[in-house]
């Protein structure tokens, strides 16, 4: 938009429509080309040096767009950049020819994004994809912020990427679509008929976890009996969503729940129960779940879940913090044998942390997740569980005090008696050397007193 605000008003009309038709000429075989651009410059032609009159102008807008709508949004040029800049000149003289109010201005700018969508996903070149992304983000960012096209340009960049390019591309977080839902002039129904439309775009490529996020959106702004089943089998089909309160806790929507009530029931109760009770309800709504036409929302999905939702739920009641396989297997409903796949699953699912001891089929439990629904429904049995606990742990941790100061006193020991040995070896040994130096010193003096006897008989 920066690059066409210098340029647009320094033309005049005249020329910025010969610019456009140049444009679109490159699109057109090259016999055609020089005729098209004549065609234009007879219609803006005038006496003198006057522009073309104001009540002329909007014919020749409105044939320049249908021309351009007929090839496909023009996407042909030189250079990506030329095809850009002749889209954002388009926009201004869109914006100067028609009030932006108007059923025309509306019109032309949703048909041109529209064959510019069209025109990116027939081509098989990604260098035009990646200029027609540009051109409907130029187009999006040059209209108001309050503009009611603003919602059908974005779905149509959105649609362009999803299916030709790569839709991550455009980050649409929570924050930054419902600042914009608060600034489009559109109604409820419209908003919700965008949402539903972006999180059925998003679905088709899989990512449910983005289109959850959107149908919650549309929910908030209106709590439809058909966008609530589709939110909430999304959520069972989201592999690592094993809540639904993100769904269920929005105002209005459990009195709508339909077909779908069933399926959330499993998930509101016992949570071990379930699973035998999952099983007859995957047996009886078959039918219902292939028909649902939702990717990853299949019974064996749903009973994954209530299963690893009760090896939960064991695993936070398991006063000892470590289970055998045997309960687990019971519980779950799976041969012994597949208990160590469950367990894995569910770490994998970061629902718990454990280890598994194959040789003493155990599992050994270091920490669970807060899904829990034990760890978030405290009754008295979830106080005795705690109360238990935390005097295991405080005889634990006397045990282990105990332990620590005995072993301080063992390691203390030694080395004071070792010192003293050394002390008194000490003591020993300088006694033997003056008894040593004291003998010396006698036998000395007893060798001298014989030499001076021996010396005087010899003198007699």
């Amino acid at each position: 938009m920066a690059d066409c605000i210098p340029i647009g008003p320094e033309l005049s009309f005249s020329q910025q429509i010969l610019e456009l038709a140049t444009h679109i000429s490159r699109s057109l075989p090259a016999a055609e080309q020089r005729e098209f651009v004549g065609t234009y410059e007879a219609q803006v032609k005038v006496e003198g040096e006057g522009d073309v009159p104001e009540d002329k102008r909007a014919d020749v807008v409105k044939s320049l767009v249908g021309k351009l709508v007929e090839l496909k949004g023009g996407l042909e040029g030189l250079k990506e950049s030329d095809v850009e800049s002749s889209h954002l000149l388009l926009q201004y003289v869109l914006s100067n020819t028609y009030a932006v109010d108007s059923d025309d201005y509306r019109n032309s700018v949703k048909q041109v994004a529209d064959a510019v969508q069209k025109g990116a996903e027939a081509s098989n070149r990604q260098a035009r994809v990646d200029v027609a992304a540009k051109i409907l983000n130029n187009t999006y960012n040059f209209l108001a912020p309050s503009s009611p096209l603003r919602p059908t340009v974005l779905l149509s960049l959105l649609t362009l990427l999803a299916h030709s390019s790569d839709i991550s591309v455009l980050p649409l977080t929570t924050s930054t679509l419902t600042l914009a839902l608060s600034q489009w002039s559109i109604s409820s129904a419209e908003k919700v008929s965008f949402l539903t439309s972006a999180a059925d775009l998003y679905q088709s490529i899989g990512d449910l976890s983005k289109a959850l996020e959107i149908l919650t959106i549309a929910l908030r702004e209106s709590v439809d009996a058909k966008i609530v089943d589709k939110a909430v089998l999304l959520n069972l089909a989201v592999p690592d969503k094993f809540e639904l309160d993100e769904v269920l806790n929005i105002q209005g929507v459990k009195e709508q729940l339909g077909k779908a009530a069933e399926v959330v029931a499993l998930f509101e109760g016992d949570e071990v129960e379930a699973v035998e009770k999952g099983k007859k309800w995957a047996a009886a709504n078959g039918s219902w779940v292939e028909g649902a036409g939702i990717p990853g929302f299949t019974a064996d999905s749903v009973l994954r879940k209530l299963r690893l939702i009760a090896l939960l739920s064991l695993c936070a009641k398991a006063e000892t913090r470590q289970l055998e396989y045997a309960p687990v297997a019971k519980a779950l409903g799976v041969e012994e044998a597949e208990v160590e796949a469950w367990v894995i699953d569910a770490i994998r699912s970061k629902l718990i942390t454990a280890r598994i001891s194959q040789p003493l089929s155990l599992i050994r439990i270091q920490s669970i997740s807060s899904l829990s629904t034990s760890s978030r429904r405290f009754g008295p049995s979830e106080w005795q569980l705690l109360e238990k606990r935390l005097g295991e742990w405080k005889k634990s941790v006397s045990e282990a005090r105990q332990v620590v100061e005995e072993a301080q006193n063992v390691a203390a020991q030694p080395v004071n008696q070792y010192q003293q040995q050394r002390r008194g070896g000490g003591g020993k040994r300088d006694q033997r050397q003056n008894q040593n130096r004291d003998q010396n010193q006698n036998q000395g003096q007893q060798e001298n007193k014989q030499a001076q006897q021996q010396e005087e008989v010899a003198a007699a």
